[in-house]
């Protein structure tokens, strides 16, 4: 502490500041991850409630609008689809919505068939109507979210597979949760799926599970119930699409 005496006498008594302490490297990094986990919360926010909407409506428009402009928009043939991307059909699942549409496209890689297009087809896996196994996936969060609601499937649930020559319909019949390496689950007789057998025709879509966490994977297996032709006009089951 330091006085001064002013000309009257009077002592003014000077206090002394102690030096300011400069933060530690500890609460630094304690503040550099409370930020850090704001801007991941936020970006989670994003990745949940706006992204996600953004490209499921975007997968939803392609999917109807795709066949009606352009030529090179057509359906490849399925037995024609080998190039990752090729587009060979279109899906409906009521259970998801009447909105509710996606290309299928062969290959699962998540550019450019899961996370663009929506759907992606096992390319070990046979194509609509043939005697086997028809496997698809695609992502349950994030990128659209073709499958987020893959689990409400039930007994009495049927998917419509739209490809240029035919419309397959698939009855539900089982879901199961399995570990990521059971890849048996997308043979041509599923040996988990009760009552399977050579000669049926099977139709497996695959997602991760729990939704975001995607620790596991979540199976609904179905079988094909009937196929028309496309010239026959749309399922009268399924109702107005497109």
């Amino acid at each position: 502490m330091t006085n001064t005496k002013l000309p009257d006498g009077t002592v003014i008594h000077w206090a002394t500041v102690p030096p300011r302490k400069k933060p530690s490297l500890l609460l630094i990094f304690g503040e550099l991850l409370v930020t850090l986990g704001i801007l991941v919360g936020l970006f989670a926010v994003y990745e949940v409630f706006i992204q996600d909407e953004v490209v499921a409506a975007s997968q939803t428009n392609l999917a109807k609008e795709f066949g009606q402009k352009a030529e090179k928009h057509k359906f490849v043939y399925p037995s024609k689809a080998k190039k990752l991307g090729d587009i060979f059909g279109r899906m409906y699942v009521p259970r998801f919505g009447s909105e509710w549409t996606r290309l299928v496209a062969e290959g699962t890689r998540w550019h450019p068939v899961l996370n663009e297009i929506g759907i992606g087809h096992y390319n070990n896996s046979v194509m609509p109507g043939e005697v086997g196994n028809f496997a698809v996936a695609a992502h349950r969060g994030g990128f659209g979210g073709a499958f987020k609601n893959i689990h409400r499937l039930v007994e009495g649930d049927r998917v419509y597979v739209e490809t240029n020559g035919y419309w397959y319909i698939y009855k539900y019949l089982q879901t199961k949760i399995v570990e990521p390496e059971d890849i048996s689950v997308i043979d041509a007789v599923p040996a988990e799926l009760d009552g399977s057998h050579d000669g049926g025709k099977y139709m497996t879509m695959t997602s991760c599970t729990p939704i975001f966490v995607n620790t596991q994977r979540i199976i609904v297996w179905l079988e094909l119930e009937k196929k028309t032709p496309i010239t026959d006009g749309t399922p009268t089951e399924l109702g107005k699409v497109g």
